[in-house]
């Protein structure tokens, strides 16, 4: 009895340490020494487990105080961007972009160094621009917020006032050659290469052969670690999976009896519940672990009308024109003239409503159509608003 109660504390230990590192692939020690110390104690098991499960790679440095899992969606996302740490936390934009990398490369061959020094190194940043400024800055802090970059005598944020502000950096080189997550090694690009093709060079892994394009001209192998892994990634890292999104390989593989429990026994050993419906499957962390964003949020003025367009959404026909999402926020706002203030004046309507649509569209509720038009999916039923349920009264009466 003893050893069955150890074996399930065993792998529930192991099922929070998987959601953990998917919701935080850089697990700093410093940061989150509770986690940090559960992915640290099954290392050996977790390593094996996402190569087998998701064809990731983890790697745990104890001595540094960090583990690194290096996900890959199952396609491009661009719904979940680098998000800055200042203000209103916009997202990256490819100046920062391009930035974050120049600044990460030269930390790797100069760990020590100061704001205005490696200002200096990075090659066409124009320090006398504010924009620039505040580009860069951007840039030295996602790294500090992973652990990559330390500061001392003085803040970054005084760059962003005057070019002659300082302050002294060091960074962790471990965890920098840790940031890049691609089975190619960007140097080994050609440099003509436009930036589709780099795209898609980076985003390659051989390991599948042609898989990914031409299952059948893939070996058996290939394929079935190809389609292992792509359901594995979507369900496990994406908000909901839908089988009219999947390659025909991916249904195949799921409507055998075979290919469904290896995906259910994924799904329980890193503590998931597991929705199955006819349109796709959801995985539900009972315990938000492994939940990066949650839905609904319990603020924000997007998240309060997404839930409003959701039973606008839920009823027939189940879309909204382009205009007809102007309106919605329109009503609402007269219907509560005191929330929202900031969205009331130029385009705060319509940047709100823009706002709401892609929270639904980024949790797999919605899809906008090139025109605008805003159409419902299948998971956004599991918000609707049903009838009121209205008990019976008790024995002792209404007042109990």
């Amino acid at each position: 009895m003893a050893e069955v109660a150890l074996a399930a504390h065993l792998a529930e230990e192991r099922s929070r340490a998987i959601r953990h590192l998917l919701a935080t692939p850089l697990v700093d020690g410093d940061a989150d020494p509770d986690a940090f110390r559960l992915v640290a104690r099954h290392q050996g098991t977790l390593v094996d487990w996402f190569e087998a499960a998701c064809g990731w790679a983890l790697v745990v440095d104890v001595a540094a105080g960090f583990a690194r899992l290096s996900k890959r969606s199952a396609g491009v996302d661009p719904s979940r961007p680098l998000k800055r740490t200042r203000g209103t936390a916009p997202a990256f934009d490819r100046r920062r972009y391009q930035l974050l990398c120049l600044v990460g490369a030269e930390l790797v061959r100069h760990p020590v160094t100061t704001v205005g020094l490696l200002a200096q190194a990075v090659g066409g940043l124009d320090t006398g621009r504010h924009a620039e400024r505040a580009a860069f800055v951007d840039a030295l802090r996602a790294l500090m917020a992973w652990g990559a970059l330390r500061t001392s005598g003085g803040e970054v944020d005084s760059f962003l006032d005057s070019e002659q502000g300082n302050a002294m950096l060091m960074a962790d080189t471990a965890r920098l050659h840790r940031m890049i997550s691609c089975a190619t090694a960007p140097s080994t690009l050609p440099e003509a290469l436009d930036v589709e093709s780099a795209i898609a060079a980076l985003l390659a892994e051989p390991r599948y052969g042609e898989a990914p394009t031409d299952p059948e001209a893939a070996d058996t192998d290939q394929r079935m670690r190809w389609v292992r892994h792509t359901l594995a990634r979507r369900l496990l890292d994406d908000p909901v999976t839908y089988l009219d999104d999947l390659s025909p390989t991916e249904r195949d593989y799921l409507a055998t009896p075979a290919g469904r429990k290896w995906l259910r026994d994924r799904v329980a050993e890193a503590g998931f519940e597991l929705e199955e419906r006819a349109e796709g499957l959801l995985a539900v962390d009972p315990d938000v672990i492994a939940t990066d964003h949650p839905f609904p949020a319990p603020a924000g003025n997007a998240h309060q009308l997404a839930l409003l367009l959701l039973d606008r959404l839920a009823q027939p026909p189940g879309a909204l024109e382009g205009s007809g999402v102007r309106k919605e926020v329109d009503a609402v706002l007269d219907r509560f003239p005191g929330w929202a203030r900031s969205h009331r004046e130029g385009d705060g309507p319509d940047r709100l409503g823009d706002e709401a649509v892609a929270l639904l569209v980024g949790f797999g509720l919605a899809v906008r159509e090139p025109g605008g038009r805003v159409v419902a999916r299948p998971a956004l039923a599991r918000y609707r608003c049903g009838e009121p349920t209205v008990s019976a009264p008790t024995l002792f009466g209404d007042d109990a």
